[in-house]
């Protein structure tokens, strides 16, 4: 989540997106897609910790979905030794690679070692979240 949290405040640190005047549809629902998926890694993590196999399954889909594909995947239009932000910059990639796919993957093990089977309410909307964000932010003119 950290460093998920730090490309994103990266991104626009580094002017990627123009927030200046009125926000297009898909400015507005990129950014509210951003703070939700923030607010469901947070209610993702409550639930897994209170032994709730979805919420393991929506963090593990969150990981890989957002931190690992859509915050890491960039690492190749900025690769090492990205000169924006740097070294913020390379953190945030590589971190959101490493860390997400490796939430992914606890996520799985959890799941298999506690023989539990998941809803897919949690998941779901997780998955939700990701693809919405991706489409509006594939939309999104890029400053």
């Amino acid at each position: 989540m950290f460093v998920s949290a730090l490309h994103i405040t990266i991104d626009f640190g580094v002017g990627l997106f123009d927030l200046h005047g009125t926000l297009s549809l898909t400015e507005a629902t990129t950014l509210v897609g951003i703070a939700l998926i923030q607010l469901w890694w947070a209610i993702s993590f409550m639930a897994g910790a209170q032994g709730n196999g979805s919420g393991v399954a929506s963090a593990g889909i969150l990981g890989a979905g957002w931190a690992a594909l859509t915050n890491g995947y960039p690492i190749v239009y900025c690769p090492p030794v990205c000169k924006e932000a740097r070294p913020l910059t390379d953190l945030g990639h590589v971190g959101s690679i490493v860390f997400g796919i490796l939430l992914a993957f606890v996520a799985i093990w959890s799941l298999w070692r506690a023989r539990t089977r998941p809803g897919w309410i949690m998941p779901g909307i997780a998955a939700a979240l990701v693809i919405w964000t991706l489409v509006s932010l594939a939309n999104t003119t890029i400053a």
